[in-house]
């Protein structure tokens, strides 16, 4: 299964890093914003036979920690304007050291930009991710880390 073409990154605390790490590296990310957007990302990909990698960043100021395909994702709402939304992922794997800096990452470009450049060839002004744009979560475009990282997997398997 090939990674997607976007990927989701959200912030968590060493802390909770650390105890998904200490527990096996696979987990669940919570949060009481509703992830709809994401849950339509991840359906769609899955229907491509593609996967959604989830970026963990943590520390201050916050870098890319690790990586993960996400298993699936849940939005449930408890009760009027009050969500919960869960997104499993499978193991952590560690971000290289050259790739922690946020803004080696690129925000998803809108649709109209992204139909332009189908169009016309013409590649829109990519803006990088920033630390305001982690909470609660972004759409970034994925990595090719995530997909060397890959091949290199299936080489030594």
């Amino acid at each position: 299964m090939n990674p997607y073409a976007y990927c989701i990154v959200a912030a968590v605390s060493e802390k909770a890093l650390a105890a998904i790490i200490e527990n096996g590296g696979r987990g669940a990310y919570r949060d009481q914003h509703p992830w709809l957007m994401a849950r339509e990302l991840f359906e769609t990909a899955r229907a491509q036979g593609a996967f959604v990698p989830l970026l963990l960043a943590s520390g201050a100021p916050l870098e890319l920690a690790h990586w993960a395909k996400i298993v699936d994702i849940d939005c449930d709402e408890l009760h009027r304007g009050m969500w919960e939304s869960r997104c499993d992922f499978d193991t952590l794997a560690s971000v290289s050291p050259i790739f922690t800096a946020l803004d080696s990452l690129m925000l998803k470009p809108g649709d109209d930009e992204l139909r332009r450049e189908n169009l016309e060839g013409v590649r829109p002004w990519r803006h990088a991710l920033d630390e305001r744009h982690v909470r609660p979560y972004a759409i970034c475009e994925t990595p090719a880390f995530i997909g060397v990282a890959l091949a290199e997997q299936k080489g030594e398997s």
